[in-house]
């Protein structure tokens, strides 16, 4: 069974021109992805760019040329978030060389009909990733003191102003953040055993109360998800475990995800998406037909993050009895 990660958090702000809008939530029958864009398909990623060009009326632009020398950068970066084919939204990366060991965040954008979707998050959340892997420790933005909700995203996101950087004339604000070192995913080692419980004891209790199947699993890890066939990952920063998740045999063939957690003061930061791209990629390389979950409807975080990758919840004709007595959700995602 699988926890609330915490991953969206309250999308009460809107961006202003660019950013999150709280309109109506993603349903499930939708999925947002982001796809790195190349210079051989740069089309949606010039076409967002200059309608957020239009949208807040920028005065210094990048022109096509710019924009395809970014993308055929490494160490820069743009991406395209789409709703099925359809370009939904995007952002811009760069390194700032006036900067030693800094990064640039730019072009922030998202479509009005797909805001309030955390989508803004998850684009940010990407680059800030990337950011980190090209050994950036500092991640810098400029904006206008008017982009008064823009302004306050940033600073829920860890954001603080800081003196000016470059000469753009229509920047009145400068923000920069210190940027984490990097998460790793990988499999269960010796020595994993008390993170693993500690963690997922942690969120169980907060919410509900630990189960006797809780109590088997996270007690004997070994014996009830290594030694059938399943799969225990582990989130690391900095060599600490900071989250986990299992991947648990069925007698189907099929895969359950189980015993995801992410620590408390490292959630919002998609380590649960992390990990659970790392598990679905997991199961893809070994032809596993179908990863399963369950969940409580109160974990509503938990559920969009799902929702999002392409889990869809089963039908009640063919839900069979859980171990759990919270579990009250289950889906399923077909990988063949």
């Amino acid at each position: 069974m699988s926890m609330d990660l915490n991953e969206q958090g309250s999308e009460d702000a809107r961006l202003a021109a660019g950013s999150e809008v709280n309109s109506s939530r993603e349903q499930p029958s939708q999925q947002l992805r982001l796809e790195r864009t190349s210079a051989q398909r740069p089309e949606d990623a010039i076409a967002l760019i200059e309608e957020y060009y239009e949208a807040i009326q920028v005065v210094e632009r990048d022109n096509r040329k710019a924009l395809l020398e970014y993308l055929s950068n490494p160490q820069s970066a743009v991406w395209v978030a789409y709703h099925g084919t359809v370009p939904a939204g995007c952002i811009l990366y760069r390194p700032l060389p006036a900067v030693d060991g800094a990064g640039e965040m730019k072009r922030l954008y998202v479509r009005p009909a797909y805001r309030g979707r955390g989508l803004a998050s998850q684009l940010l959340r990407t680059l800030e990733e990337f950011a980190a892997s090209q050994g950036a420790r500092w991640l810098y933005l400029d904006t206008k003191d008017d982009l008064y909700e823009a302004i306050a995203f940033y600073e829920r996101h860890g954001y603080a102003r800081c003196a000016r950087y470059n000469d753009n004339p229509q920047a009145t604000i400068f923000m920069r953040k210190q940027l984490p070192p990097p998460v790793t995913v990988r499999s269960f080692q010796p020595g994993d055993e008390e993170a693993f419980r500690t963690l997922n004891e942690a969120w169980i209790s907060k919410y509900f109360h630990l189960e006797d199947k809780d109590r088997q699993t996270l007690h004997d890890p070994h014996r009830y998800v290594l030694s059938p066939g399943g799969q225990i990952f582990i989130a690391l920063r900095d060599g600490e475990q900071i989250g986990c998740c299992a991947l648990c045999v069925r007698e189907d063939g099929s895969l359950e995800l189980s015993k995801m957690a992410v620590a408390e003061q490292e959630r919002g930061q998609g380590i649960g998406r992390q990990l659970m791209e790392h598990a679905i990629a997991y199961a893809r390389a070994h032809r596993i037909p179908r990863l399963y979950l369950e969940t409580n409807h109160s974990l509503a975080n938990a559920i969009h993050l799902y929702e999002s990758v392409g889990f869809r919840y089963i039908p009640p004709e063919r839900i069979q009895p859980s171990p759990f007595a919270r579990a009250n959700v289950y889906m399923e995602l077909f990988l063949i």
